[in-house]
């Protein structure tokens, strides 16, 4: 098996002019309601749009949800059988893009020519990778992972480089893995065994996830050769889940004990952190981020149920796919 390539620099991520989390006072996503949050300068007001591929009664399973700067919305869930399915929201509605014959498809948040990773697998639970485009599959072979296992593709930029995670047959050591089945880079964050790249932009910054000696979640931010470590401070089990072009980051952490902790969103632009939460949810989770800066991702509501967000700045919009 070939070693990942072990990069050496590393530096903690202290963030700059960091807040206090701003309270938000306002009633469960009404549709068309603009929101303010707190941003790093100016404040930004956000209309929170609720978008669930199975519908308002059967959103009890947790969805994953990404969209594009032309508004193409991706969604993964899962059936009551527990079967993984991906859906694309096109002008004609919710379209189910799952690999033909597979019994599970994972999603990924899509590019800007509306490529999306998806991860496969059957019932042997052995995973592949294919990009969809248009109705599309394009196979990747098994070859692009160098012996290792493939664990997962997390996201898709414009270059065509998918950022993923690959490790061994058990899943107890994990890398990063950057690239195309041609060109790619193998990776960990030093001193870890457990690293995951959620998200490349264009220019080559991977954002992701990588877990300490001590079993503690970080994310972290590798540009070339040099990481930093990004957490959230009061908090635990950073994740940096989405980038875009500019470098603004979005992502997660937990605050309060082990097990009963409540997830929040934050948002990392220009060096300052700042909360980023659905009005009145009982969770959040972030997962996409695009140059117009409409922030997608998951929230709980207090009945329990969970849902997929678009949060699309007021004033900027993002354009609805028409493809």
């Amino acid at each position: 098996m070939k070693n990942p390539n072990q990069q050496t620099r590393i530096r903690k991520f202290w963030l700059k002019g960091f807040r206090p989390a701003m309270v938000i006072v306002a009633s469960l996503l009404v549709l068309g309601t603009a929101v303010p949050l707190a941003s790093a300068a100016p404040e930004q007001h956000y209309k929170f749009i609720t978008v669930d591929a199975r519908g308002k009664d059967l959103s009890n399973s947790f969805q994953l949800t990404w969209i594009n700067d032309d508004g193409l919305v991706i969604q993964q869930y899962a059936d009551s059988d527990n079967h993984s399915h991906t859906a694309a929201l096109l002008r004609s509605g919710w379209t189910l893009i799952d690999v033909p014959g597979a019994a599970n498809t994972g999603g990924t948040n899509p590019n800007s020519r509306g490529q999306v990773a998806l991860s496969y697998w059957g019932d042997d639970g052995v995973m592949h990778l294919a990009i969809w485009e248009r109705g599309h599959y394009t196979y990747i072979p098994d070859s692009a992972w160098e012996g290792y296992a493939f664990w997962g593709a997390q996201g898709i930029n414009d270059r065509g480089q998918v950022s993923a995670c690959v490790g061994n047959d058990d899943g107890s050591i994990l890398y990063g893995w950057v690239g195309t089945s041609r060109h790619h880079t193998i990776f960990a964050y030093p001193g870890s065994t457990f690293t995951i790249a959620f998200m490349t932009n264009n220019s080559g910054t991977t954002v992701g996830e990588y877990v300490d000696a001590d079993g503690n979640g970080h994310g972290f931010i590798k540009d070339g050769d040099d990481y930093e470590s990004v957490d959230y401070p009061g908090g635990r089990n950073a994740y940096a889940l989405g980038i875009n072009n500019a470098g603004d980051i979005i992502g997660d952490y937990v605050v309060g004990p082990i097990g009963v902790g409540r997830a929040h969103g934050f948002l990392l632009q220009r060096g300052h952190l700042t909360p980023f939460d659905v009005p009145g949810a009982v969770s959040d989770f972030n997962f996409s981020i695009t140059d117009n800066h409409t922030i997608t991702g998951t929230y709980q509501a207090p009945v329990g149920s969970f849902h997929g967000f678009i949060a699309v700045p007021v004033g900027g919009e993002s354009r609805r796919e028409s493809r």
